[in-house]
């Protein structure tokens, strides 16, 4: 069985305080309506002793959504340990999937558009991301084959074709945000279309 290589930035204290802050002032207000000067008095610091921890507002940022991803990893993590059968465990991944992407829109929409960039400096972060969502839902995957509840007999790409219908789906909303923030409709639109799409996911590979 693969092991999760986490993001494993090791922040100090001081670093950790200073990221808690900018993630409250991203989903309060946005990425591009939040300053460096407002960061720096919330956490007490000169403004050229916060560019001594993050160089930029986009280093910043890029802290705060690995923080943010870690957290994810690690809720999936907690869930893959409960004693729920393999396929309860693939629809909650989703829905858990979904409360991280309506947290990753509060941070910013803008920055959701420059993720979808190839160019972006939100790229690597993602992609290492979505390496670590292939293995957790390949776990889940591997248990109920285990367990007897999935068939024995899968492609090995069954888990990799998931995770691309989710994307699909995410994207098609992603790219309807017009607004710094996406609809409550929207979201449980693509909440109901997700939960359909697992299900019959689940049934085709069950035994």
């Amino acid at each position: 069985m693969d092991s999760i290589k986490t993001n494993t930035c090791q922040f100090s204290e001081k670093e950790k305080i200073i990221i808690e802050a900018a993630r409250k002032r991203f989903a309060h207000f946005g990425y591009s309506k939040v300053s460096m000067e407002e960061i720096a008095v919330d956490v007490d610091l000169g403004k050229a002793s916060l560019y001594y921890y993050f160089p930029t507002k986009e280093n910043l940022y890029q802290a705060v959504l690995s923080k943010e991803q870690n957290g994810f990893i690690k809720e999936i993590e907690g869930l893959i340990a409960s004693k729920i059968s393999a396929g309860e465990k693939l629809v909650e991944f989703v829905n858990m999937r979904i409360i991280y992407f309506k947290r990753f829109l509060n941070l910013g929409t803008l920055s959701l558009h420059a993720f979808m960039d190839s160019k972006s400096f939100y790229t690597k972060l993602f992609l290492n991301f979505e390496d670590q969502e292939l293995i957790l839902i390949d776990r889940i995957i591997s248990e109920g084959q285990s367990n007897g509840e999935f068939e024995k007999k899968l492609d090995s790409k069954t888990a990799t074709v998931l995770l691309h219908v989710l994307h699909g789906l995410r994207i098609r909303v992603s790219r309807g945000i017009k607004e710094l923030e996406v609809s409550d409709e929207a979201i449980r639109q693509l909440q109901t279309e997700m939960n359909i799409a697992i299900r019959i996911f689940i049934k085709g590979i069950s035994k």
